[in-house]
């Protein structure tokens, strides 16, 4: 989202932010993101090798990108008390931003600072809503793509101020979430937000239904 694994930070508020949570709340601890890979099981969105993608495709590709970047600015704010909480507006809106930021608002009151970060190791599209013309290109109308993504939080960790974890050292590190963005700028590929998770239960694993 990335709420399995959003959420596993505090349990995080919801299912992306269940995977996320787990960091907190998507990411890596850097400026920079490698894009998350995509399974070879995703449904079939492009035509013949050499052939434009199609809007589908593109939404699919730009949705995950945002996904995995959504962890990675997570990281970031976790990582580094001094970094404004805002930039959370750029990778997700909605509910979940609001939980996101509350949830870190309050572990940073207590002095809990996290290291490390989530990372998207699959991720699949289930359905993609991309508006497009009769001839098939993209059209200014807003766009909706939901994933499927396992994340893996075993390099993830967040500490309270005397250096004891406050993750249980039992949870399991890779967390499946169900994410859903929405792009109200579409086809500007920068309106990508994660704005729900399907997935509510911290710790389901990443082949469950």
């Amino acid at each position: 989202m990335i709420h399995n694994i959003f959420r596993k930070t505090t349990a995080l508020t919801l299912g992306l932010v269940t995977a996320t949570a787990i960091v907190a709340a998507c990411g890596t601890d850097g400026d920079t993101y490698d894009p998350a890979p995509t399974s070879t099981q995703q449904p079939v969105l492009t035509g013949p090798e050499g052939s434009l993608k199609s809007p589908e495709q593109q939404a699919t590709e730009a949705a995950i990108a945002k996904s995995n970047e959504f962890f990675a600015v997570l990281a970031k704010v976790e990582n580094d008390p001094a970094t404004d909480i805002n930039v959370l507006d750029t990778v997700a809106s909605g509910k979940i931003l609001e939980q996101l930021k509350n949830s870190v608002t309050l572990r940073r009151s207590q002095g809990i600072v996290g290291s490390g970060a989530a990372t998207v190791i699959d991720a699949t599209s289930t359905k993609v809503e991309a508006p497009k013309d009769a001839d098939g290109t993209p059209i200014a109308e807003p766009a909706t793509v939901s994933l499927r993504v396992c994340v893996d939080t075993s390099n993830y960790e967040q500490r309270r101020p005397d250096g004891t974890s406050v993750l249980d050292p039992s949870r399991s590190m890779q967390e499946l979430g169900k994410p859903t963005l929405e792009n109200p700028s579409w086809p500007d590929a920068s309106g990508w937000r994660v704005v729900s998770d399907a997935v509510t239960k911290s710790g389901t694993p990443c082949d469950a239904p």
